[in-house]
């Protein structure tokens, strides 16, 4: 009876309702959905605009680069830096920083090298932005319902994007063109700018240990420290390596999936938001049963499965010709598919959807683990490197993925992408069984000593002080 509670309670869509009950914590979502709403809605239209203005790929391949490249040589002191600030002030910070880049978008918009600079601005106050967010996750939460945080924060970013590239920007362009976008994007950060003030903490901040001695001294060193700490512990590694394989999947399906249509099913690219639908449906399932799902088999389990179904899935989406053609031969399905949308668009169709919650079941778990075995100095920079880490690696497939699949044909590409992910879910098996269940308890307190050794940061009560930022 309580084992059916507890799966009631995990399932029940109250349990989104008590994290949202917190004042803070519901600043602190609404913060993220509407920056990155914005963010996803920016970038779109900015590729739009750079599109227009030179008729050239080339062009929006700067402009993707210039969003990029800010993580990647930033990253480091980003890191550092994350944990040394108050993180309500940076997300303050960055929003405003982002309204004055909307502004400069609004009225250099038809100089393609003005919008390049700007958005290497507005890449950077990014770059400082989301990682404050998932740090502050933790600080805000009980470590009970962690799962269910990150399971909130992952479907605002997947509806963000949604919302920001499919909606909002098709919308706003067709009704008052870029400007009226731009001016819109200014309003949603300067709503954000204004959230962060009930984050803001109380007398109790007065009396917090604060960050002594210089403030851009020691960032390689302390840097180094966090590095040398993180892999002391072999999950905390291995939740690094999903996450930034999630990011390089998603960067991967968006360059592959175009190609995907006009070699595989012969479709205008034009109809892969209709295709890949089930994908979005997937995704939400997926996300509504994590927490339920996790608490039932773990999550590293729970990661496992959902690289392996990412692996089976992909496979199947490399083979979807010749399994049409067994099902056309053996008769189990007619030539023209469900609803007349054709065999392969029906096949494919139907693996978009276990693809869709496969993949929704890696991101909350990995980064749940992070947040319980990192120690809450370190968080800044742990969560920075996974976003500089994603970044670094997604410029590879960026740049060489197109040749690669001329070369090889998109079957071949997708089912060596299949095993790389396989492979990756076969380490976390490994992974899980030496760290074993009662690893995470202490986790913590082994990176807290791997960093004292290093006398990185005072000797305190790390929980305790960063909770007491946002008392």
């Amino acid at each position: 009876m309580d084992r059916a509670r507890e799966d009631a309670e995990l399932l029940a869509p109250t349990a989104t309702g008590a994290l949202l009950a917190d004042r803070r914590f519901a600043a602190l979502w609404l913060n993220q959905a509407l920056g990155q709403t914005a963010q996803y809605a920016l970038l779109f239209t900015l590729l739009l605009v750079v599109l227009d203005l030179t008729g050239s790929t080339v062009h929006t391949t700067l402009l993707v680069l210039s969003f990029i490249l800010p993580s990647v040589l930033l990253g480091m002191p980003v890191a550092v830096l994350l944990d040394r600030w108050r993180k309500e002030n940076v997300l303050l910070v960055a929003n405003v920083v982002r309204v004055m880049a909307c502004l400069l978008f609004l009225f250099f918009h038809s100089r393609v090298w003005i919008i390049y600079g700007v958005n290497l601005v507005f890449a950077a106050a990014s770059q400082f932005f989301n990682p404050a967010v998932v740090s502050l996750i933790p600080a805000l939460v009980p470590k009970s319902r962690l799962i269910n945080a990150n399971t909130l924060y992952n479907f605002t970013l997947m509806s963000a994007q949604f919302a920001g590239i499919v909606f909002l920007t098709p919308v706003v362009l067709k009704s008052a063109g870029a400007d009226g976008m731009f001016i819109l994007g200014a309003a949603f950060f300067v709503v954000a700018a204004g959230l962060t003030f009930f984050l803001h903490p109380g007398d109790q901040a007065r009396r917090e240990a604060r960050w002594e001695g210089p403030l851009f001294g020691g960032i390689p060193e302390d840097f180094r420290a966090s590095w040398r700490a993180l892999r002391g512990d072999l999950a905390s590694v291995m939740a690094m390596v999903q996450l930034t394989l999630s990011s390089a999947l998603v960067l991967l399906f968006a360059i592959l999936i175009p190609r995907y249509m006009k070699d595989t099913l012969a479709v205008d690219a034009d109809n892969a938001a209709f295709v890949f639908a089930p994908t979005g449906v997937g995704a939400i399932l997926g996300l509504r049963l994590l927490p339920w799902f996790a608490q039932r088999i773990g999550k590293e389990r729970v990661v496992t499965v959902g690289l392996g179904g990412i692996g089976l899935c992909l496979v199947a989406l490399a083979l979807v010709e010749p399994l049409a053609a067994l099902l056309e031969r053996t008769g189990m399905l007619h030539p023209e598919g469900v609803g007349g949308l054709g065999l392969l668009v029906t096949l494919t169709m139907f693996f978009a959807f276990p693809l869709g919650l496969s993949y929704a079941l890696i991101n909350a778990p990995a980064q749940t683990v992070l947040h319980e075995r990192a120690p809450a100095e370190m968080r800044g920079r742990i969560f920075t490197t996974q976003v500089v880490s994603a970044n670094f690696f997604s410029l590879l497939p960026l740049l060489l993925i197109g040749a690669i699949t001329d070369l090889l044909g998109i079957s071949l590409v997708l089912i060596f992408i299949a095993l790389g992910v396989s492979v990756a879910g076969a380490l976390n098996v490994r992974v899980a069984r030496r760290s074993g269940p009662s690893a995470a308890s202490d986790a913590s307190g082994r990176m807290m000593s791997l960093q004292a050794e290093d006398g990185a940061v005072p000797s305190v009560d790390v929980d305790t002080r960063e909770e007491a930022k946002l008392e």
